[in-house]
């Protein structure tokens, strides 16, 4: 008698159990990553930008089927990508997945939107032959596109999506002075780093002046390798950006 009631309380406890996770799961969504890299944990300054987001986001996914493990592989983990962002971004975030081989309407599609096919080595019967595979994304947030042609696959797709989705919703821009006038290179002469901050920075170069502050109208100055001294007049200004709430970026 003693066992029957306990098997009671027991079936009751679990029942009880599955109806409390089926309520909190109606308000609460949450997804736990349990990989060794955690791969499938977005970073803050994603999560910041997916947060930032005034309208809804559109993103065209355009990957080859039936392909061989190693490009699979790739569509796999962009796909859970994308479930983390449309997981966190409250319907901001929207998705699919088109297949360019499908037929040639749809390959002429991907190639028009800038897309361009890789080649891989595919064993068929004792034979290698090269087949076109499409790895490509089209980001689209109102009258703004930006295009992934290849999404590289690892860590790397996070940082890419990103920044497409910065790209494409970014509308001020903070503005950062360039320092030039110490034996700083101009910005002609940093253009990997130029093109990669343009993205979310408006970037100019500053010249300081010994009669007239230039800096207030900047959040950041960056000083980047600069070889001659700076006058003690620089140094100042420099000093009272700083205590005004501006921030100086060093790059020795």
């Amino acid at each position: 008698m003693k066992t029957k009631k306990n098997l009671i309380s027991f079936i009751l406890l679990i029942f009880g159990s599955l109806v409390f996770i089926n309520v909190i799961s109606e308000n609460w969504f949450v997804r736990l990553d349990f990989t060794e890299d955690n791969r499938y944990t977005l970073s803050d300054a994603s999560r910041n930008i997916i947060d930032e987001l005034s309208e809804p986001v559109t993103i065209k996914a355009y990957f080859s089927e039936n392909m061989p493990q190693s490009v699979a592989k790739v569509k796999s983990d962009f796909k859970d990508l994308l479930e983390e962002y449309a997981a966190i971004a409250d319907g901001m975030v929207v998705y699919e997945f088109i297949n360019p081989n499908e037929n040639e309407e749809t390959e002429m599609q991907a190639m028009q939107s800038g897309i361009q096919p890789i080649l891989i080595n595919v064993r068929e019967k004792d034979q290698v032959k090269q087949q076109k595979a499409y790895l490509g994304v089209i980001v689209k947030m109102g009258e703004m596109t930006d295009v992934i042609p290849v999404m590289q696959p690892g860590a790397a797709m996070e940082y890419a999506l990103s920044k497409s989705l910065k790209k494409v919703s970014v509308t001020d821009k903070p503005m950062v002075g360039v320092l030039q006038g110490h034996g700083e290179p101009t910005l002609a002469e940093m253009q990997q780093m130029q093109s990669e901050m343009a993205i979310m920075y408006d970037l100019q170069e500053v010249t300081l002046s010994d009669s007239e502050n230039l800096l207030d109208k900047y959040q950041t100055i960056a000083i980047v390798s600069p070889t001659d001294s700076f006058p003690q007049q620089h140094l100042a200004q420099l000093t009272q950006f700083v205590q005004n709430g501006g921030n100086v970026l060093v790059a020795i």
